[in-house]
């Protein structure tokens, strides 16, 4: 039997342990999310994209809750992830028209679709004029606009096309070559996005599963600056 000054010394002993745990949590904390260089004072959701076999890959979503919290928390359901037929190049290689995906790490600059489905981030819904200019000789290019007269081969992307056979019902913007575009040679590229896929894609990410699309675009929160980095 032990003696009340052992238990006693038992009951203070709990309370030095409990104010230890903390500063053990936070040494074996990793700063940078899973399988990349993004740290959780730049971004707090982040997901990733890795190839690891022809136009295929892995998916992960991650998003950091803090120490006390668990970290960077792994919040994705299961998907394969694919890329360009071209396979995956380092976006400062990466060249129009040759179905490779860039390879980086990318802003999420906007979500598209048929319609919001509870995002935070800015949200455009795809009508029956929007065009994704993909001719580097108009001054849009890489850039949605309002109409339809772009559409076409060579000039523009009809996104009401691809939303009405799946595609993009739900997609997101991702920033290679967004904010001052390169129009000809390596850096090259337009309209690189995340949607819906269950092939090789043109050089976007596609997720083969949709509800698990539908949940990251419904998840983009602007306030914890989302990232999209991609691997080779």
């Amino acid at each position: 039997m032990r003696s009340p000054v052992a238990l006693l010394c038992l009951s203070l002993a709990v309370p030095v342990l409990a104010a230890q745990s903390p500063t053990a949590t936070a040494a074996s904390c990793p700063a940078h999310a899973p399988g990349t260089s993004v740290h959780f004072t730049t971004s707090q959701q982040v997901m990733v994209a890795d190839r690891t076999f022809g136009s295929r890959g892995t998916w992960a979503r991650y998003e950091w809750r803090g120490i006390s919290k668990g970290c960077w928390v792994k919040v994705s359901a299961a998907s394969t992830a694919r890329f360009g037929s071209g396979g995956v190049v380092p976006a400062a290689r990466r060249r129009q028209n040759t179905n490779t995906t860039p390879a980086g790490n990318f802003a999420i600059k906007y979500a598209f679709g048929e319609g919001n489905p509870g995002t935070r981030i800015a949200y455009r819904r795809i009508t029956a004029r929007s065009v994704w200019v993909n001719n580097p000789r108009l001054k849009d290019y890489n850039r949605w606009r309002e109409n339809s007269t772009l559409s076409g081969r060579g000039i523009g992307e009809d996104l009401s096309r691809y939303r009405d056979c799946g595609l993009y019902r739900q997609a997101a913007v991702i920033g290679h070559n967004y904010d001052r575009p390169v129009r000809h040679g390596a850096g090259s590229g337009s309209g690189i996005f995340l949607h819906y896929s269950s092939t090789a894609t043109g050089g976007c990410i596609g997720l083969t599963n949709r509800r698990e699309l539908n949940r990251t675009i419904a998840w983009l929160d602007p306030a914890k600056k989302p990232r999209m980095v991609i691997k080779a």
